[in-house]
């Protein structure tokens, strides 16, 4: 049991020290992800689980990186800014949500691509607990990012939908969940790591799968034990 709480208490402190970084440092907040999520996959290659799930972050998040940049920095770069931060909330829904059906689906996906390719590692595929902690977690974000969506369109609806600026007026203050975007998005990730690392931690203590050569091979109780 204390054993049990000092490893909550750890997991708690390292979601509050990696939010603050995130935090701190907005503008690297998806290179950090990425660079700890390579990490994981290349350096836990005995726990296929977790490279799975690393694997499937570091696609989808430089994927989201790339896109972010392109958006912002080479595609539209003159555009208003409620049209780039339109742009940017969509961006983050697709990839959210790319996430979250992946981590629904994950073990399926990788004992599809291990049965295809490593069979032997096929017993090692497993649910583990960041699958489903990640799927909450990834549902959150998807409800951040409509909320942002939603709030950038009833904020900018006279330049959207040409609505009369008397009527738009009231609106143009509503900028509470733009304000709060970044920490609500930083405190997520941070939450994404710290699951993994966590995970990372308790799969040390799995009792390893047992091969069906080495199953056939021990004696069953039911069976007659002959001394030589």
């Amino acid at each position: 049991m204390i054993k049990t709480w000092h490893f909550a208490l750890l997991a708690i402190v390292t979601w509050c020290f990696t939010s603050y970084i995130q935090i701190s440092f907005e503008e690297y907040a998806y290179v950090y992800v990425i660079v700890t999520t390579l990490i994981l996959t290349f350096f836990f290659k005995e726990q296929e689980n977790i490279k799975h799930i690393s694997l499937g972050l570091v696609l989808v998040i430089s994927f989201e990186f790339y896109s972010y940049s392109l958006i912002t920095e080479r595609l539209f770069p003159e555009k208003p800014a409620y049209f780039v931060n339109g742009l940017i909330f969509v961006l983050h829904f697709i990839t959210d949500l790319a996430l979250f059906f992946y981590f629904k689906n994950r073990t399926r996906l990788s004992i599809t691509f291990i049965s295809k390719f490593q069979p032997e590692k096929r017993e090692f595929i497993y649910m583990t607990h960041a699958d489903i902690l990640l799927v909450g977690i990834y549902f959150l974000f998807i409800i951040v990012d409509v909320s942002a969506f939603i709030e950038n369109l009833i904020r900018n609806m006279d330049y959207i939908f040409g609505v009369a600026e008397e009527t738009a007026k009231p609106y143009w203050s509503w900028n509470w969940i733009y304000q709060s975007y970044p920490y609500a998005k930083a405190i997520l990730l941070a939450a994404v790591v710290t699951v993994l690392l966590a995970t990372v931690y308790v799969e040390r203590f799995r009792p390893a799968p047992i091969n069906e050569s080495e199953e056939d091979l021990t004696p069953k109780k039911s069976e007659p034990q002959h001394k030589s």
